[in-house]
């Protein structure tokens, strides 16, 4: 699956596996992007195995709560967390660190079979 940020250029590619519980392991990744989203990228492959295909939009939600200001029930990933607090002041770079995670929303939107 894959997803463009046309402001910028920036390409997000996830090669993925649906295992047989319902969750998303993501195989690799790939694109052409800047190094916040190239960042982006690596924090959503390091979490690899733990998609859940309920709880995805809940994760793009969240961080993008925090880019806002926002409350958020933000995860434990303090390199992460981090990565997020020093992106939040540069708005014009929000779509650049949300874009992996849009791509991953992007799987299950495009793969939802309203009969199940």
């Amino acid at each position: 699956m894959s997803a463009l940020n046309p402001l910028c250029g920036d390409e997000v590619k996830l090669y993925y596996l649906e295992n047989e519980d319902g969750s998303l392991q993501i195989q690799a990744v790939s694109g052409e992007s800047c190094s916040i989203c190239s960042a982006s990228v690596g924090f959503l492959f390091r979490n690899q195995n733990k998609f859940k295909k309920e709880f995805i939009p809940n994760y793009l939600k969240e961080r993008k709560n925090f880019l806002e200001g926002m409350e958020s029930s933000l995860f434990g990933d303090k390199e992460e967390l981090s990565f997020l607090e020093s992106v939040k002041f540069h708005p014009s770079r929000h779509r650049c660190a949300l874009l992996p995670w849009q791509t991953l929303l992007k799987i299950i939107e495009v793969n939802h079979d309203p009969r199940t």
